[in-house]
């Protein structure tokens, strides 16, 4: 190997969890016994080139790993890994690797491995729980079935998919396929050889990769064809089809069973039931070029958000689409902001925090985000993210997402600092803090990637970790801090209530009862060094490692549920009588059946804190 590679895999390796518990010796013998690799897209690893090998990490691009039955495992992006279960395995693999874009591998041979899982207890416990960590964070959604019982998108694809769709082998002509499609009335033809779906057809690809590219119309379909077509699963949830359109820009999913395609689902057939408006306006986002042409668009949110939530769609999966629109609004503004302008200085991270990082966005969200920059910059190249940084977050006011009033954006210098200078900000807010730190530390201690170099985040994360890590001084403050606002229930079970400009009483259910159960969260996601930023998710997480029961887990995921289903619908309400958004209840409007339920959720999250107040801050 190259030897001045060293420097650069050491920093991967000591950034990257569980390495990051090796010593400094251990991570510099480490690095030095990595081998490299570098994949194209279309290229796989499977059976004898996969079992018995290693760990594979991926430093730069993505893969995803394909069950033998084609359905899907897993997509893995940068700082994810993949073949420890594949390593005691000989001959055939249990799942194929599929390259999405171009790769750069970082591969641990199986003897360095287990010498040292056998040598080092943390990286030992580390693989050993790795797949209850995957789950965790996978699964979380489709094991919440109490929480989605009476959610059209809880309910699986098989009572959703049609069976009429147009199917071609991969010899049929180009002509034959546009016959097909037409003959179904359909967007596209699927292209299936021994009963295996291998490829998908649409009618632009016929228009652009034949027609216009002179392409003869008897040529094989098999040459025009997009590989590898994105599928869900018969018994998945309708949810994950929404997902699934919106994370890969598509309209039309094949329904597998078994390993074959047995129908579709479409966009334009859900929204004929009003769930997946949100599919269209991330397309057009993607296609504008103008911060105006964005603007117009904004205005869609609001009535996606309305179709959801009167379509009792659970909360958690209102967000999630919610969150996934902000993340294109981010997106393409940094897009118009690159394309206007000269090349970035340098590699940087463009980082969402609060509601966003957690995936919790909602109509009244506002905007926190943060860059980091690869290296120190000078005076000039810092204006230049400076000028990206006022151009984005204008525009994401613009588009609806106002303008944060503590100034946590990346527009703010205190926010767009050099890889070493947020390391050394997280050193002062963890090991030393004052009151603004603690303020601070809250904040950016939610973080999720969204455009730039994600592995700049990945080593910040863990650098974080390994500060937080076994500081119990630190969780204790933090925990007293989350704890100084309590749910609004005195003496008597009655509301505690506050009173607003015009005198009048309210509840705030965000800072009174949300947000607790999220500090709640966080705080054990913190004592379990986990990287989860979702608030279920850390939850389920928590309980997982035994930092809470799965009782507590329950009480607190079925209350925060409960609270977003209250929260979104009181929400609705004032849309629909033309009055002001906010956060706040008024006791009296609310039904009996919803103050007694306020009332239960309010005394978990009481119960809850004091909990994690004995835990740790020694009941003090």
């Amino acid at each position: 190997m190259d030897q001045s590679l060293l420097p650069n895999i050491y920093d991967f390796i000591s950034h990257t969890y569980p390495f990051t518990r090796l010593n400094t010796l251990e991570q510099d013998a480490l690095a030095a016994q990595v081998k490299i690799s570098y994949y194209t897209p279309e290229e796989t690893l499977q059976d004898e080139s996969l079992t018995g090998i290693g760990l594979f990490m991926i430093r730069t691009g993505a893969v995803e790993q394909i069950n033998k039955d084609g359905t899907l495992r897993a997509r893995l992006g940068v700082g994810d890994s993949f073949g420890f279960t594949q390593l005691n395995k000989k001959g055939s693999s249990d799942y194929t690797v599929r390259f999405l874009e171009n790769t750069l591998l970082y591969i641990i041979s199986k003897q360095v491995l287990e010498f040292i899982i056998a040598k080092n207890q943390h990286v030992s416990e580390y693989f050993d729980s790795k797949d209850w960590v995957r789950l965790s964070s996978v699964n979380h959604l489709a094991n919440n079935k109490s929480a989605a019982a009476n959610s059209h998108f809880s309910r699986p694809v098989s009572d959703f998919y049609l069976n009429d769709c147009a199917l071609v082998s991969p010899k049929s002509t180009i002509r034959q396929t546009a016959q097909e499609i037409g003959l179904k009335h359909a967007e596209c033809a699927f292209i299936v050889d021994n009963n295996k779906l291998i490829g998908v057809v649409t009618k632009s690809d016929i228009t652009l990769r034949a027609v216009a590219a002179g392409v003869d119309p008897c040529e094989e379909v098999s040459a025009i064809m997009s590989k590898n077509p994105v599928t869900i699963n018969l018994t998945d949830p309708l949810y994950h089809s929404l997902e699934l359109m919106i994370e890969h820009n598509i309209k039309v999913l094949p329904v597998i069973d078994r390993g074959q395609i047995v129908g579709i689902i479409t966009a334009s057939q859900l929204l004929q039931n009003s769930q997946l408006q949100a599919v269209f306006l991330l397309k057009a986002i993607k296609q504008q070029t103008k911060v105006s042409e964005l603007k117009k668009l904004s205005a869609q949110k609001q009535e996606i958000f309305k179709t959801l939530v009167e379509n009792d769609v659970s909360p958690q999966i209102i967000q999630l689409v919610m969150s996934k629109i902000a993340d294109a609004f981010n997106k393409k503004l940094i897009d118009i902001y690159l394309n206007e302008h000269e090349k970035a200085p340098c590699n940087f991270a463009w980082i969402a925090a609060g509601s966003l990082a957690r995936s919790e966005v909602q109509l009244l969200s506002d905007q926190d985000n943060a860059l980091i920059l690869e290296r120190d910059c000078t005076d000039t190249e810092l204006k230049y993210f400076k000028d990206m940084a006022d151009f984005v977050c204008h525009g994401l006011d613009e588009c609806g997402y106002a303008l944060c009033d503590g100034n946590y954006m990346a527009s703010n210098p205190k926010w767009c600092l050099s890889y070493s200078n947020w390391c050394k900000n997280y050193e002062k807010w963890i090991l030393n803090p004052d009151h603004d730190d603690l303020l601070n530390v809250l904040v950016f201690m939610d973080l999720r990637f969204i455009y730039g170099d994600e592995f700049l985040l990945n080593k910040l994360k863990s650098h974080m970790l390994k500060l937080t890590g076994d500081n119990s001084r630190f969780l204790a403050i933090i925990t007293n801090l989350t704890l100084a606002v309590n749910p609004p229930l005195g003496l008597f079970k009655q509301f505690v209530l506050t009173k607003d400009g015009q005198n009048k009483p309210y509840l705030n259910i965000k800072k009174q009862a949300v947000n607790l159960i999220v500090e709640l969260a966080r705080i054990y996601a913190l004592s379990s060094g986990s990287l989860i930023t979702e608030t279920p998710d850390r939850l389920k997480a928590a309980a997982e490692s035994q930092k809470i029961s799965k009782d507590d887990e329950r009480e607190l995921s079925e209350a925060l549920y409960f609270l977003n289903s209250l929260r979104f619908k009181h929400q609705i309400n004032a849309l629909n009588n033309n009055e002001e958004l906010s956060n706040n209840l008024v006791p009296d409007t609310l039904s009996q059946f919803e103050r007694n339920h306020l009332k239960d959720a309010f005394r978990i999250i009481a119960k809850q804190q004091e909990a994690a107040k004995f835990r740790f801050c020694g009941g003090i």
